[in-house]
């Protein structure tokens, strides 16, 4: 079951209400045509004891309505959050703060790391979902009953998967590795600095050779800390990084990559490069 929100007094109504929960299950739906051009179309929202579907077309400008999604004291939980970061930005013109995602928690607990929401749940709870209304025109209106009630379940399991796995990530600084990286993704979307490769400026060999080295060094860590390679150091992650170390230094390039992982390799690197 769920509510649905089309109107902006009902909108105002249900952002008081939310306001007072300790977190949210959040997920959207919406149309991008082009990399700069997304619109929002729907906005489910889990409180833990309802669902509501906030219409986004209907509702073309939230007025500050939903304060709940930029309120410190409520925590957003999301599945693979960039793209709802994104289309949520183009409703409110405002970036969403105090967040959870269920995905890169799944990777810092060992497990894949661009797991889908449908397998998580089915991971976590053995519960098979309906894909049918992925692809879905979500702009036009009215929405049907298979696409609410799709819609709806996007966000059914959210807040019991953030229950699983921050009692699992809260043992280890695992929870803290996590809200860097959100605060790492929301400083690389919304503050984008020149993303140009940094030139190499050693040999391709003596390159390759490092990197194989380095790599080795990421699978040993991950192994160690129990957290999937690819979201420690990517293989693309690696090579800018190396580079960055080479031209400018350790100090430097460790500043642009998150705390946790500064932590964890610095010596490694150190006595990579002896």
């Amino acid at each position: 079951m769920f509510t649905y929100i089309d109107s902006i007094e009902d909108l105002s109504f249900l952002n008081k209400e939310l306001l007072q929960k300790p977190c949210l299950g959040v997920d959207t739906e919406f149309r991008r045509t082009t990399r700069d051009n997304m619109r929002l179309a729907l906005l489910q929202v889990n409180d833990g004891e309802d669902i509501y579907l906030i219409d986004a077309i209907s509702i073309n400008d939230p007025k500050g309505n939903c304060d709940f999604l930029f309120s410190d004291s409520v925590k957003k939980i999301f599945h693979s959050c960039k793209e709802d970061l994104e289309a949520i930005h183009s409703w409110t013109g405002n970036i969403m703060k105090n967040l959870f995602d269920t995905q890169l928690a799944n990777a810092f607990l060992n497990g894949q790391f661009s797991i889908g929401y449908q397998a998580l749940v089915k991971q976590e709870m053995g519960i098979v979902l309906n894909k049918n209304e992925t692809r879905s025109n979500w702009i036009r209106r009215p929405l049907s009953d298979s696409q609410l009630k799709y819609a709806s379940l996007d966000v059914e399991y959210l807040i019991h998967l953030y229950n699983v796995q921050k009692k699992e990530l809260i043992i280890t600084p695992k929870l803290e590795w996590h809200d860097q990286e959100v605060d790492k993704l929301l400083q690389v979307m919304f503050n984008p600095k020149d993303n140009k490769e940094v030139e190499r400026i050693i040999s391709k060999a003596e390159e390759k050779d490092i990197l194989i080295k380095f790599n080795k060094t990421v699978e040993k860590i991950s192994k160690r800390e129990e957290i999937n390679p690819t979201l420690f150091f990517s293989k693309k992650a690696q090579k800018d990084f190396l580079r960055l170390v080479m031209k400018e230094g350790l100090e430097i390039a460790c500043k642009e990559i998150t705390d946790w992982r500064s932590q964890l390799v610095r010596e490694d690197i150190i006595n990579l490069l002896k």
